[in-house]
């Protein structure tokens, strides 16, 4: 069943329900929208909620990394706590650009450098594997594998370089 909204003096839109739902979300801003789930909600709970909602957004949840990105250049060490939390740290499209966010943090605030790591150590763990095997077995030239993968192409051909094959 459609909605029927108003977008000005004269003129109205038939939206089907999600795409209302979606109209009255945008209404809210996305750092407003955050902060109050922020208040409410521990880390973790924040963080599978932000999961949720991501899948809801029109745009993926785009928005909403954008904001929790920006907590990164705070120092507001709540935000920053469940930025890192959110997505499981996992916040940018590229290793490169994850690295270069969490070393501008850690020379800020470095009780953040065990928790940066060790998301770093998991984008790894996740990518390393199935980079160096697409590579290895054909499936991908370097180049493609290292925009899949989100790592640089010097990265994975040190990986590759390192493997035990």
């Amino acid at each position: 069943m459609g909605v029927t909204v108003s977008t000005g003096i004269t003129t109205s839109v038939r939206l089907d329900k999600a795409e209302a739902e979606n109209e009255r979300m945008r209404q809210v801003p996305m750092e407003t929208l955050l902060s109050g789930l922020l208040e409410r909600l521990d880390d973790e709970d924040l963080a599978e909620v932000c999961d949720t909602l991501s899948w809801k957004f029109q745009d993926n949840g785009t928005e909403m990394l954008d904001t929790v990105r920006s907590w990164l250049d705070g120092d507001d060490i709540r935000r920053i706590e469940a930025a890192l939390t959110i997505n499981d740290g996992f916040l940018f499209r590229t290793r490169e650009e994850s690295e270069t966010a969490f070393t501008k943090l850690v020379a800020r605030l470095p009780q953040f450098r065990k928790r940066t790591e060790a998301i770093l150590q998991a984008w790894d763990a996740g990518c390393r594997p199935k980079a160096v095997r697409d590579v290895v077995e054909g499936t991908w030239p370097i180049s493609t594998a290292a925009q899949i993968y989100g790592v640089s192409e010097d990265r994975l051909r040190r990986w590759i370089e390192e493997s035990p094959e």
